[in-house]
């Protein structure tokens, strides 16, 4: 009995010091970039003791992450025990903030895991739907009615997605408390906005698999397309060149002539998918192209954008850029449209961004029970709504 329990002590320090090792290196690397054997070596063992614990890295990511969570549990519990009352959201984005690596780990799971094929799709689909359901028992007791609850619910957890990303491409500028403490500070003021009475418009028909992509097509066309949905499926460090060229119905051969290396392919694919948005000269006409595109699009938007928060990543600079000239053109935009100063231009600019962004995520996870359109349009200023912004990707 003592050799057993020796053994499961022995197991259990090495199962903390893989993933001890793993936080170490998904901050400093990106997850994405790094490998099973970049983890054993780190984590002072060898790689067939690893497979013993972990089968595959996606495992030790929602592992690392349900540690955190349990982390996070126990601290709520704690304030709740001390004080009556559970933290506020600006109070909770505070401890995520000390908590080192909690931002950049959850970020890189609530991105991958949108694929449904991620082993932790099932888990973050989850915690948004426990989180939405708390969020609306507490403020539909609050006194407002359901839908304005659940909108409300829904606009704050994808405006806090969106600023956490946010805050890891420009760090030291997106200060998530604050933005928080004052929606909080809003909506106790000022009560739940009403939900709009009627639904925006619906999606548009789904677009065809690529199996039945036109013989006319140009190879780039087949190729971005194949290598933007594998993204969406897999990152762009799990994406070969063989798998993209499989998937476009091209030969290697073909596939290298439009693009000779892997790094060129992903290049094409943010010229061609990404670049057309950035250069919409309207923010709002921006957030009309966002709702307006097919739901394997997004989805490799997403997942290459929270992937590529690590500079290393070879989309860093270009998403780095294209998120900060949405940042600049809406903060000008809402200057000239209302008298705004600068700063709150600046911090509205903020929550605006975040929010499609986060509602993006929100609806790859749940496309059934978000309404995009509504989600970000109704919070977009009285002075520019005016009507739809546009739809809610296409699930194709």
């Amino acid at each position: 009995m003592a050799m057993k329990r020796g053994s499961y002590r022995t197991g259990r320090e090495r199962v903390e010091r893989v993933l001890d090792a793993s936080h170490e290196l998904f901050i400093s690397s990106g997850y994405r970039a790094t490998s099973l054997r970049d983890i054993a070596a780190a984590s002072g063992i060898s790689h067939p003791a690893l497979l013993r614990h972990f089968a595959t890295k996606q495992e030790i990511l929602t592992a690392l992450v349900d540690r955190l969570d349990r982390e996070h549990r126990d601290w709520i519990a704690a304030g709740a025990d001390a004080a009556g009352t559970s933290p506020s959201a600006a109070e909770t984005a505070r401890r995520n903030a000390d908590a080192r690596g909690w931002i950049p780990l959850f970020t890189a799971l609530l991105g991958e895991a949108t694929s449904p094929e991620h082993p932790g799709h099932d888990l973050m689909r989850t915690r948004q739907r426990v989180g939405t359901r708390l969020g609306v028992q507490m403020l539909s007791g609050s006194g407002g009615d359901e839908r304005s609850a659940r909108l409300a619910v829904q606009q704050l957890g994808a405006a806090w997605d969106g600023l956490q990303i946010l805050s890891l491409y420009f760090p030291g500028l997106i200060d998530i408390p604050a933005q928080l403490a004052t929606h909080e500070e809003e909506m106790k003021a000022n009560g739940l906005p009403p939900a709009p009475a009627l639904p925006w418009p619906a999606p548009r028909p789904a677009d065809t698999a690529n199996a039945d992509t036109p013989p006319e097509r140009t190879s780039r066309a087949r190729a971005v397309e194949a290598a933007a949905r594998l993204y969406a499926r897999h990152g762009y460090h799990d994406t070969s060149m063989q798998a993209v060229a499989e998937e476009a119905g091209l030969t290697k051969a073909a596939l290298v002539h439009v693009a000779p290396t892997k790094r060129a392919l992903l290049d094409l694919v943010l010229a061609d998918l990404i670049a057309p948005v950035e250069d919409e000269p309207d923010p709002y006409g921006r957030l009309r192209v966002l709702l307006d595109r097919p739901r394997w699009q997004a989805a490799a938007e997403i997942v290459l954008m929270c992937e590529a928060t690590v500079p290393s990543h070879p989309a860093h600079a270009r998403m780095a850029k294209r998120l900060a000239h949405s940042l600049a053109s809406t903060a000008d935009d809402l200057a000239a449209a209302q008298p705004l100063g600068e700063e709150e231009a600046r911090t509205s600019a903020q929550w605006l961004v975040a929010l499609a962004l986060g509602g993006l995520i929100a609806w790859l996870y749940e496309p059934d029970a978000i309404d995009l359109g509504t989600l970000i349009g109704s919070a977009l200023p009285a002075a520019r709504q005016g009507g739809p912004v546009g739809t809610a990707p296409s699930s194709g």
